[in-house]
């Protein structure tokens, strides 16, 4: 309730939705809390509640809100907040992670330019989480995400030629033109009674119902894809009452199509694999050692092996270890029953891949860090795992990674399911069309709440800038695509189908490698099954 200078905490939201009059419940909370709060959270409900029980047990006793009246409007807030955010997010930009190539890593504050003396190639970390993360789940965390993220995307939209005379969502009224534009976020997507699509679209000023007509199919089409929480432009116009916006046009932050795309200054590889799950039952051990073998030069012919002498870069996108209860039952599939054995297999089998080949490994949901994203990279007794192993870099995940030139975002890939169960359309067995929709919408996760648990931090990482590269896994499906200019990877996995899975309907695509030439940004498929 961005109007109100209000935001409403997920759990909150579910308690609001139990109660009988879930509007009027609403209304008796923000009168109870005080002014100065931004984001109602579970606690305000349970206070809330608690002083409710108690004036019922005595009529004379009063709720005490304790408003400040020298509390800021959230407009005000957010011009400073945002001003504050770029002059950080600018300053840290400016930097880039430079990586330590002995046995100890190297912490994520230390930013720099590194040049890889035996590959002859420069690797860096722009974005992680890694170290950086400061929050705590209370309001403030919350008010300076949505901003953020807010003023990102919105950044991302305006340059657009469709909104280059967008306006604050509370000047609307005073517009005499025909049509008008405006950005914002999505706060409700609902049908009406007569099938049109009802969005209720908020910014720091103000909120507006605006209505996707059915008879405009395209304008329809394009309304049943929208998703809470993401930002997107509108061109429409009023009507008479102007209390209601008729879209003409929805308008997502897609990324523009460039001129050329980066690319290295010479010919080498980057192997791309994901959701190895080493300790589970069903780890593809044969498909495996195959992979290694053939790094190792000792398996193929010999334009094979000469093919495996020019990789350089392993990037590893989550799921290294099967993990422990992740999923019901899932004991009974493990072949190492603790995680600090899964993890001492990792690092056993990711020795056996040459020095030469740098490992870039980033978490995923069955790895042991944080279930809530942006997920910090892998540390204290599990990190010493790999301590001694020279060429391995951890990062978070997501993970924005520059290699001679190349960015590459490394995202596990767990909000592909709420993709797919949002989107029409989306289909698992087509993993690369899902995640054009991170490209899009310019979020790895738009939507807040789903099943993608997410860190309230005061800089959203989830945000997508301007990769080369896009890589993924979580769903066990492989798929290239490339769009507008993004190669999007999603690699498949090296376990092969537990009960789980079959239970689900999953069919996984297992040990595929796809190796990118950096000099042209090609992909080729090798395939150890």
């Amino acid at each position: 309730m961005i109007s109100e200078g209000i935001f409403i905490h997920p759990e909150a939201k579910k308690l609001i939705k139990e109660k009988n009059s879930p509007d009027k419940f609403l209304k008796e909370v923000i009168n109870f809390i005080p002014d100065s709060e931004a984001v109602i959270l579970p606690k305000h409900i349970k206070k809330y509640l608690n002083s409710k029980s108690k004036n019922q047990k005595n009529p004379n006793s009063q709720s005490r809100s304790n408003p400040n009246p020298d509390s800021r409007s959230l407009s005000e807030e957010s011009k400073k907040s945002t001003e504050d955010n770029n002059k950080v997010r600018d300053k840290e930009e400016s930097k880039v992670k430079s990586v330590k190539n002995s046995s100890k890593k190297k912490k994520k504050d230390d930013l720099g330019d590194h040049k890889d003396e035996k590959q002859g190639s420069e690797f860096r970390v722009i974005k992680d989480i890694t170290g950086k993360s400061e929050s705590e789940g209370e309001l403030d965390d919350f008010l300076s995400y949505f901003r953020d993220r807010f003023s990102k995307i919105k950044d991302k939209l305006k340059v657009r030629n469709e909104l280059r005379d967008f306006r604050p969502i509370e000047s609307l009224k005073r517009v005499k033109s025909e049509e008008i534009s405006f950005i914002g976020i999505v706060r409700e997507v609902r049908e009406t009674k007569n099938n049109h699509k009802l969005l209720i679209i908020e910014d720091e000023t103000e909120e507006v119902p605006a209505i996707a007509l059915k008879n405009k199919q395209e304008v329809f089409e394009d309304s049943e894809k929208v998703l809470k929480d993401e930002i997107i432009g509108i061109k429409g116009r009023l009507t008479d009452d102007s209390d209601l916006v008729i879209i003409n046009k929805i308008i997502w932050p897609d990324k523009q199509i460039r001129s050329e795309q980066n690319t290295a200054d010479r010919k080498f590889y980057t192997a791309f694999v994901s959701d190895i799950h080493f300790g589970s039952k069903c780890f593809l051990e044969k498909p495996w050692n195959k992979f290694i073998k053939w790094l190792n030069g000792d398996l193929g012919g010999e334009n094979l092996k000469k093919l495996s002498k020019e990789v350089e870069y392993l990037v590893i996108a989550g799921d290294i270890v099967e993990g422990i209860g992740i999923y019901p039952n899932q004991k009974q599939e493990l072949s190492l029953k603790s995680i600090k054995e899964q993890y001492k297999e990792a690092a056993k089998q990711l020795s056996r891949i040459p020095d030469r080949v740098k490992i870039v490994l980033s978490p995923g949901n069955h790895d042991a860090v944080r279930q809530a994203e942006p997920q910090p990279a892998l540390e204290n007794k599990v990190a010493e795992f790999f301590n001694e192993l020279e060429n391995v870099e951890l990062v978070g995940n997501p993970s924005q990674i520059e290699i001679d030139g190349v960015k590459i975002l490394v995202y596990h890939g767990r909000s592909l399911d709420d993709l797919v169960a949002s989107i029409p359309g989306l289909s698992y067995d087509e993993p690369g069309k899902i995640m054009e929709e991170f490209v899009r919408r310019r979020h790895l996760a738009p939507r807040y709440g789903g099943n993608t648990p997410l860190s309230p931090e005061k800089e959203d990482y989830m945000v997508v800038d301007d990769p080369d590269i896009i890589h993924s896994g979580h769903i066990h499906k492989f798929g290239i695509n490339n769009y507008r200019d993004v190669t999007l990877l999603n690699t498949g996995t090296w376990q092969g189908q537990t009960k789980f899975m079959r239970k689900r309907g999953i069919e996984p695509v297992t040990g595929k490698v796809t190796l990118m030439k950096m000099d042209e940004l090609t992909p080729k498929v090798l395939n150890f099954s």
